[in-house]
């Protein structure tokens, strides 16, 4: 999901004077319903023709999408300006993907067709386009983008072969993909799909042979090394007892989670990592709901804002993320904010999993990507750190 960092611009050494209009732009933040957005983002645009809003043109398309309205979302973001699109595209089509795969294939197909794009945004579009088409179950032309994609590449990220494999057995080139399958699957990033057709290739390859005892055997190969090495990434260090507060201003410390596992994420609203973060968090909160020994603290830190709570707050209610949020404000005399700095971290996101002693026995920093692959290792994490 994008969302666009309002800021201060800079002339040289100078500041610039912000529009008379500033505090209707930063509404724009407050305001839950993107139709009252819209009406005010579409007033300050007619009266202010000759200024560029593509940054709040951005924000507006990221709630409609949330909002799973594709239309105005696919409205609005073709007002803003064609060199600029390409810095949203990727978020606004995957989250479109998620609900209306006709309209992100028809905003994908546009961005291919903008001849202001780049080479490397084509093969960016291309590997997008693929993913839409092969959700659609239309392999042959999500194998067509992801060849074109691949054979452009200068770089051919693991990941990357994976897919180009997974769609060349799936139109019909089973053999030769068979082995670059074994491979995605040995290197843990081959999902339930790819598994499947790993066995399906193998079954064609190997009339005969039993296909579900040679995925089992590389599944078991495989799952054997991932504990091994979650299990290396392991710390026996004493937690501090952080305090900050929940939303309704509630001070809490780690002591108040006595024999319980304790899951931190420190996060911001203005980092990109930790917001692309949050949808999997979200589905790992979900699976440990049920689960009185796991909590979770969310703790909002590092602010920029004046109000951080109401930022924080607005920004999990518009992106419909329900998880347990706390403010590690900054220390005015300090000019620190204490949770995170007690952590020693030096860049969020950061996680930390701190078993029922108070000991941290996990850390975790930055963006783990996809979203099946962040919940599996922190599971792991968890179920360790029992």
């Amino acid at each position: 999901m994008l969302i666009a960092i309002l800021s201060t611009g800079y002339s040289g050494y100078s500041q610039q004077a912000e529009p008379a209009y500033k505090a209707s732009l930063d509404s724009l933040k407050i305001f839950i319903d993107p139709l009252k957005k819209e009406a005010i983002l579409e007033r300050l645009v007619k009266a202010h023709p000759g200024d560029s809003f593509d940054q709040y043109r951005a924000t507006l398309v990221d709630n409609f999408v949330v909002a799973k309205n594709s239309a105005k979302a696919l409205f609005h973001f073709n007002q803003i300006a064609e060199t600029a699109r390409i810095m949203y595209v990727g978020s606004v089509a995957t989250g479109i993907m998620a609900f209306d795969l006709k309209a992100a294939e028809t905003l994908i197909e546009q961005e291919l067709a903008n001849s202001t794009n780049a080479p490397e945004d084509r093969q960016f579009l291309l590997h997008l386009y693929s993913q839409v088409m092969g959700k659609q179950g239309d392999y042959k032309k999500a194998f067509a983008a992801i060849k074109e994609c691949y054979e452009q590449a200068v770089r051919k990220p693991a990941r990357l072969v994976a897919e180009y494999y997974y769609l060349m057995s799936k139109t019909g080139g089973y053999k030769e993909a068979l082995p670059e399958l074994e491979k995605a699957v040995l290197a843990g990033l081959a999902d339930d799909d790819y598994k499947a057709e790993l066995k399906s290739a193998y079954a064609k390859v190997n009339p005969g042979k039993d296909s579900y005892a040679y995925l089992s055997a590389l599944t078991n190969q495989v799952e054997e090394k991932y504990k091994n090495a979650i299990a290396a990434k392991m710390f026996d260090e004493q937690a501090p007892n952080f305090k900050v507060t929940d939303i309704k201003g509630k001070e809490v410390s780690l002591s108040d989670f006595k024999g319980k596992i304790v899951v931190l994420d420190f996060w911001a609203t203005w980092c990109g990592p930790c917001k692309k973060s949050l949808p999997a968090m979200q589905m790992l909160v979900n699976k440990y709901k049920h689960d009185p020994s796991v909590v979770f603290l969310f703790i909002h830190t590092w602010e920029t804002v004046k109000d951080p709570r109401s930022d924080a707050v607005n920004y999990l209610l518009t992106h419909n993320l329900d998880l347990p949020l706390y403010m590690d404000v900054k220390n005015p005399a300090t000019k620190s904010n204490p949770a995170v700095s007690s952590f020693g971290v030096k860049g969020i996101p950061a996680k930390f999993i701190i078993d029922g002693y108070g000991k941290i026995r996990f850390k975790e920093s930055g963006l783990v990507w996809p979203d099946e692959a962040a919940v599996k290792e922190l599971s792991a994490m968890v179920e360790m750190s029992r």
